[in-house]
Order: structure tokens, then sequence, then C-alpha cells
């Protein structure tokens, strides 16, 4: 899960006998920003991995193949081992990802596309074989 740790202030404006009013600011004093591992068994953090710069509030895939997408706070698509939090590759984007990452499979190559800012990025993950010379060269697709 994305997480959040902030410090924030907030005043009594009214020091009468019971005070009705209130000021300050949310989020404003100091934040860090966290992907944090969960066991739902337990409910304690199994691992936790903070976000060197920025705030890091993605969505989250998880995939069969053992791999956690989500995005940082500096304009990356970063893919994490789920059972560590290692970061195991990284893609810098225009800006931060603005969605939760998605994958499919499309004639036996699996794609992961995640929106940053206006724009959408797509990625192939390709196994050795016909389907992934038919991606990498489009002449040959047509072909079939």
């Amino acid at each position: 899960m994305s997480a959040t740790r902030s410090f924030s202030v907030f005043y009594l404006t009214d020091s009468g006998l019971k005070p009705q009013g209130w000021a300050g600011h949310d989020r404003g004093g100091y934040q860090e920003s966290y992907l944090q591992a969960i066991d739902y068994r337990t409910g304690k953090v199994r691992w936790s991995h903070r976000w060197p710069a920025g705030r890091g509030g993605a969505g989250l895939l998880s995939t069969a193949g053992k791999l956690l997408f989500s995005g940082d706070g500096s304009n990356n698509l970063v893919a994490l081992d789920p059972a560590t939090g290692e970061i195991l590759w990284h893609a810098g984007l225009s800006s931060n990802v603005s969605n939760g990452p998605i994958t499919f499979e499309l004639d036996g190559a699996q794609y992961l596309v995640v929106g940053a800012c206006d724009s959408l990025f797509a990625f192939a993950m390709l196994a050795p074989g016909p389907a992934a010379a038919a991606v990498q060269d489009p002449a040959s697709r047509r072909a079939r």
C-alpha cells in the first residue's frame, strides 16, 4: 500500500471557555512517502520502502510473475520484488504515475501500460520465440 507519514500544525483561534475555532495547515509541516507491504494475517508491516523524493501515491499492480509495479515520487515507473521491496527495474517517465498500472497479453507477448499526466506508456515484456519476433518486426506479424 502507498502510505504517507506527515506532520501538521493546528492551533486554537478562540481562547474562550468552550473554544469554537481552530486553524492550521494540513500536510504542511513534513511528510515522507512509503510503499509498505502489510501481512494480512497479522496486520504488521513486513517491509517498508521509503521513496527518496516527492510523493509516491500511485496505484499498485502485483503480478503472478512475482513483480509489484508502482510509481515513485521522481517520475519513475518502478518494478519491485513483492517479497522484499527491493527495486528490480525502473523507467523514467514525463511526470508522476497517475494510475495503477495494468497488464495484458496479446499474441503471446505481455504488455504493461501506465499513465503519467496526459500520456500513456506501454512496455512489452517479450519472451524469446516467434511471438517476440512478431512484435519486434511488424511486417512478419502482418504476414501471419
